[in-house]
């Protein structure tokens, strides 16, 4: 118990410290590769839709993929925003107190967060042409962005052993951020700084 105690205040507090520079340096790393491929005269694959409408088709179909992928993006961001005990560690740490956030808003996104990632790895189990172009780490990467809103969860309606699965969803939770820096976790950034990039490039 004490030990877990102490392993759960170092990665609630000082841990901090490495994950976010660590992240930081992993977003300008991906920033250059892709600001010197621009200069290189690199083309990103940017698929241009017919509709801009997101999981719209251009047969005007809705694309259930799209749509969950949207959904899944948008509250990835979102629930951990909204969560109130994450507000009371900005505020110890530094100072600045978050709005205040309806804790249920948190349980529907962090729901909404887990339901669409179970869907991505029910589609990359069970439709064949997905699986065949699958590997280890498409399902590594979904897990683990999947594991510090499970454990969020889990936490906030305290079920399991509480200790544990507060080091749990602490320690996912860092492993998440620098894998976003270092990773093909970062996707959402670059794939709007690879827009960028080819922007005024095509014929």
């Amino acid at each position: 118990m004490y030990m877990t105690t102490r392993i759960y205040d170092f990665l609630a507090g000082p841990c901090l410290y490495i994950t976010l520079p660590l992240f930081i340096a992993g977003l300008m790393r991906k920033t250059l590769i892709i600001l010197s491929g621009r200069k290189n005269g690199l083309r990103f694959p940017v698929v241009r839709p017919q509709v801009s409408l997101p999981g719209i088709t251009g047969t005007g179909r809705i694309n259930v993929s799209g749509v969950v992928s949207v959904l899944f993006h948008i509250t990835l961001f979102m629930a951990p925003l909204t969560a109130k005990a994450h507000g009371i560690l900005i505020d110890q740490s530094w100072g600045v107190l978050p709005p205040a956030i309806d804790p249920a808003i948190t349980r529907i996104l962090t729901g909404m967060v887990i339901i669409s990632g179970l869907f991505f790895i029910m589609r990359r189990t069970f439709i064949h042409h997905v699986f065949a172009v699958s590997s280890w780490k498409d399902y590594a990467a979904i897990i683990c962005v999947l594991t510090p809103f499970v454990t969020g969860l889990l936490s906030g309606e305290l079920v399991g052993p509480y200790e544990m699965v507060m080091v749990i969803h602490c320690a996912s939770a860092h492993i998440m951020l620098v894998a976003a820096g270092w990773t093909r976790l970062g996707h959402m950034v670059f794939y709007i700084l690879g827009r960028i990039a080819v922007s005024g490039k095509d014929s």
